[in-house]
């Protein structure tokens, strides 16, 4: 049959018809399409004028960010403790932005109920998001994927198996049983269900919750019958407030009269290698000023910090205890003794390691160049290495000792159950040539709300903190 037979041109003719009509039918989709998009830049003015209108409204009666609040609780804080006259007025700003952003939320949440995000904890007791599933490996990051794995085989490998094996009572160590059961021996090792995840969450929440609750360095939140949210101090004398960090009297005997601790406002997981850099530039310009306002009284200062665990929620805290000026020269070769002394024969890491900042010139590439240049160049591409933080690690408990805010001498502690906690104060009863008790078991200090307060002002008239304080620029 030929290409102009009558049954072909029937077909053809088909084809073209129901062509033509997906082409229409296209059309007047794609011109709804328009239409609509059209209609929605229409009203999309007004709506952006309303919702606009509506935000502006909400900014004016909150903080822009949560350092608004921060800043805004510890003036609050510094009104309780210095008893002011504006305590009044603070809360009163506190409580209608928090009116405000309860507001804000119960109207942004209207129909659907409101959601916790339940947090859980990597090995190194950061919180994580209890998030649903990432998709397929193709969609995911390589931080995601290996954050997927951790949370999903938590066991080692070994442990795995040695539980498949105890519940086989068949098993055999051949590799054709092993083929034979690949779907049975795969079964566990899918990972965690999500139920299994929301469970393992919950645990996580309850404990770091009971942590904050029985943490003497924390500030108390609780809400009240009226909305209202109380915070209560802890049970330290405190001498200066920030918005991230605070100094404090310790609440047990010090080791002499200038003995003063830092710490973060926030319950931090232990280790202040996990502090971020707002908060380690409080930090910095507390020791600053320690330095300064001890250096007037003829008195240098040494900061110690001991970690003797990186699983459990202890609040992160630097002790500061200051040395006349007659031993600052040897201080530095104590602790180094000290720390040999203590160490492990067979350590698998450094037994002292130099956490002091250094500068290292790097010679410019080009020979071809005079002196001068060559000098400015070296100058220019001075790197400065070392430093706590790019010289300790936070995944091992450790001790560590400031001469100053460059850095000082640090230890990693391989065997917690028998390194000292107190080997720190230990180190500077003995150059400070004080007893035992002192350094190993101070006498806790119990005292009233008023005695802490008397004994802060006490400090601050003794040393006169109040030139040397940095807080009062926050004002």
């Amino acid at each position: 049959m030929g290409d102009d037979s009558p049954s072909h041109r029937s077909s053809k003719s088909d084809r073209h018809r129901y062509r033509d009509r997906s082409r229409d039918k296209y059309k007047d989709r794609s011109s709804d399409r328009h239409r609509h998009r059209r209609s929605s830049r229409s009203r999309s003015p007004s709506s952006k004028h309303h919702r606009s209108h509506r935000e502006s409204k909400h900014r004016s009666k909150t903080p822009k960010a949560s350092t608004d609040l921060n800043k805004l609780h510890a003036r609050i804080m510094k009104a309780k403790l210095r008893k002011s006259a504006d305590l009044p007025e603070l809360e009163r700003q506190l409580a209608e932005a928090l009116a405000g952003e309860t507001e804000s939320s119960a109207g942004c949440s209207t129909e659907k109920d409101n959601v916790v995000v339940l947090p859980r904890t990597d090995s190194s007791g950061r919180l994580l998001n209890l998030a649903a599933d990432t998709g397929s490996e193709d969609s995911m990051s390589i931080r995601q994927m290996a954050r997927a794995e951790r949370e999903n085989d938590d066991d080692p490998a070994d442990r795995l198996l040695a539980k498949q094996i105890v519940g086989d009572s068949g098993f055999s160590n051949d590799l054709e049983y092993m083929d034979e059961n690949i779907e049975k021996f795969t079964k566990q090792a899918k990972g965690k269900s999500a139920e299994q995840k929301r469970q393992a969450a919950i645990h996580d929440y309850n404990l770091m919750e009971a942590a904050i609750n029985a943490c003497e360095l924390c500030f108390k939140q609780s809400s009240q019958s009226d909305g209202s949210t109380l915070l209560t101090p802890p049970q330290f004398p405190i001498i200066a407030l920030g918005t991230r960090v605070y100094l404090a009297l310790p609440n047990r005997e010090p080791m002499n009269d200038g003995h003063c601790v830092i710490a973060p406002i926030e319950h931090s997981s232990g280790s202040s290698l996990k502090l971020d850099d707002d908060t380690w530039d409080e930090i910095g310009n507390f020791m600053k000023c320690l330095m300064r306002m001890f250096m007037e009284r003829r008195m240098g200062v040494v900061f110690l910090e001991t970690v003797m665990s990186t699983t459990k929620s202890t609040h992160c805290v630097i002790e500061c205890v200051p040395i006349p000026f007659k031993h600052m020269d040897d201080v530095h070769v104590v602790f180094q003794q000290g720390i040999l002394g203590i160490s492990d024969e067979w350590s698998q890491h450094r037994k002292v390691i130099d956490t002091s900042l250094k500068a290292q010139a790097v010679r410019p590439e080009n020979d071809n160049v005079t002196d001068q240049d060559q000098n400015h160049e070296a100058a220019r591409a001075a790197i400065r290495r070392g430093g706590f933080r790019n010289t300790m690690t936070a995944k091992m408990p450790y001790f560590h000792v400031w001469f100053d805010p460059k850095g000082g001498l640090g230890h990693v502690i391989e065997s917690p159950e028998t390194f000292p906690p107190w080997f720190g104060r230990e180190v500077v009863a003995g150059i400070l040539d004080l007893p035992p008790s002192v350094y190993r078991k101070p006498r806790r200090l119990r005292e009233s709300r008023d005695q802490r307060l008397q004994r802060a002002d006490e400090w601050k008239k003794q040393f006169g903190w109040d030139k040397y304080d940095w807080t009062k620029m926050l004002e």
